[in-house]
């Protein structure tokens, strides 16, 4: 699910170290039963961990803690990206190409690198690429595998909604993709399947990118 402003808000207001109930809601200037339902949600799809403690008086449950879990801290690791992506183009890249390898890089000089928008024509071949990267991508191992399928799943809404579809989102979802996966994808049977529909998605999303290369 993708997060809203003030969802992110609370994230990292979590991270800064407010963590009771009472804190977060002075901070976020909301009330704690919208907090409460905000705090519930997030923490039903896993970005928080709440612990609360019964008021007789107020015959309420009342937030003594919240704290961030991986995949809330994922979210915001990954927010940062987003905003180094932000910088001219080539910062863009190489600030994308962080701890990648040598065959991933920044785009070459006169080629193309802005994002397009999507065609609607194209989105039923994206969405068919994206289903099977989440396939290959569950395969993975464990420790590396929940950090790709946030940022799998937020570049699938961003794809799947057609209100949002923001090129610039795009593309810092693909290379976040990308750049998490490919230093692994190598390690396994299935990196050929993966760079065909990774350069799929290139080409669809307007995003040059240099992927490993397949031939024997």
């Amino acid at each position: 699910m993708a997060l809203n402003d003030k969802q992110i808000r609370i994230l990292q207001v979590v991270n800064s170290g407010t963590i009771s109930g009472e804190g977060i809601a002075s901070a976020l200037g909301s009330s704690m039963q919208m907090l409460r339902y905000y705090l519930d949600t997030m923490a039903e799809d896993g970005y928080l961990k709440v612990a609360k403690v019964y008021d007789n008086s107020t015959r309420e449950f009342q937030i003594v803690r919240a704290y961030l879990t991986d995949k809330g801290k994922a979210i915001l690791e990954q927010l940062k990206g987003l905003e180094k992506l932000s910088s001219p183009a080539d910062e863009v890249a190489k600030e994308s190409s962080v701890g990648q390898a040598d065959e991933f890089s920044k785009p070459s000089v006169g080629v193309r690198s802005t994002p397009q928008q999507i065609l609607l024509q194209d989105v039923e071949q994206i969405i068919n690429s994206l289903d099977a990267l989440q396939r290959i991508v569950e395969e993975l191992p464990d420790e590396r595998r929940d950090i790709i399928s946030v940022y799998l799943s937020d570049l699938q809404d961003e794809v799947k909604v057609v209100y949002r579809r923001r090129p610039q989102r795009i593309k810092a979802y693909f290379l976040a993709v990308l750049g998490t996966t490919l230093p692994i994808i190598r390690q396994t049977d299935r990196e050929t399947n993966f760079v065909e529909h990774a350069r799929k998605l290139s080409k669809k999303f307007g995003v040059v990118v240099k992927l490993p290369s397949l031939e024997s």
